[in-house]
Parts: structure tokens; C-alpha cells; sequence
């Protein structure tokens, strides 16, 4: 009998302690592209580390995609979105770093004179859905 409650009370807070993100990706011409998705928890690796992030690939069926990533654990997130424009896998860019693949990141962060910072990507998730809107540029 306890347990059974020790496995039920794990099973409720895990509930309680996950969400879902739910992500609304836009921009123009990424019909039929793999998007890479990757929901970073760590500052250090943000956003071109990510070995230890929460990652999808999806295929773009438009120029708006909704896609949602269950049971993400409750704590502080960012993320960043590339399309593939030329199908090798990878995000391609010039030879001083710059994309040349649209990339965007969440709460559309800006970097400067380098990668957008965590902080100014960062958000929280907690129980229930959280929903975020990224514009691929």
C-alpha cells in the first residue's frame, strides 16, 4: 500500500512540475524545410550547444507551424529555431558567423556584434502550456 502512494504522489507532482511549450514558428519560404529546434536549460550552451538540449526536427507544411513539446520540465528555458534551407543537416553561415539560413530565437532576442544572450531569451515554464512565437529571419 505505500507503495502504491509513493508511485501515485511521484506521478501527480511530476504532472505538476512538467508543461508543455507550445511554439508558433513563422517566416517565408520554409515550406517543405526541416526546422531544428532546440529548447535550451543551460546559459553556457546557448544557442549553438546543443548536446544537452530538448531537440526536434520537424518539417515545415507552411509558412506557420505549430508545434508543441510535451512534458518539459518546469525551470527556465530559451530557444533557437533554424530552417534548412539546403537540406545538409546544418546551420550555414558566412565566414564571419553571420546565418545565412533564417534562425530565430525565442522571445525574439537580439544579438549584438554576436549570438542573442539567455537572458534576453529566456522564459519560464511551469505547469500548464506555454506558448511562445518565433519569427524566422
Amino acid at each position: 500500500m505505500k507503495r502504491s502512494l509513493l508511485i501515485l504522489l511521484i506521478a501527480v507532482a511530476s504532472d505538476v512540475w512538467a508543461g508543455d511549450l507550445k511554439l508558433n514558428i513563422h517566416g517565408s519560404g520554409m515550406s517543405g524545410k526541416n526546422l531544428y529546434v532546440a529548447v535550451h536549460s543551460i546559459a553556457a550552451d546557448f544557442p549553438t550547444r546543443d548536446d544537452k538540449a530538448i531537440k526536434s526536427v520537424i518539417v515545415a507544411k507552411g509558412d506557420v507551424i505549430e508545434h508543441v513539446i510535451q512534458n518539459v520540465p518546469a525551470g527556465e528555458y530559451a530557444v533557437a529555431v533554424f530552417a534548412d534551407m539546403n537540406g545538409n543537416g546544418a546551420l550555414d553561415s558566412n565566414f564571419v558567423g553571420i546565418p545565412n539560413e533564417p534562425v530565430g530565437v525565442s522571445r525574439d532576442a537580439k544579438g549584438r556584434f554576436g549570438p542573442p544572450k539567455f537572458a534576453d531569451a529566456a522564459f519560464k515554464v511551469g505547469d500548464g502550456v506555454t506558448a511562445l512565437s518565433i519569427e524566422l529571419k
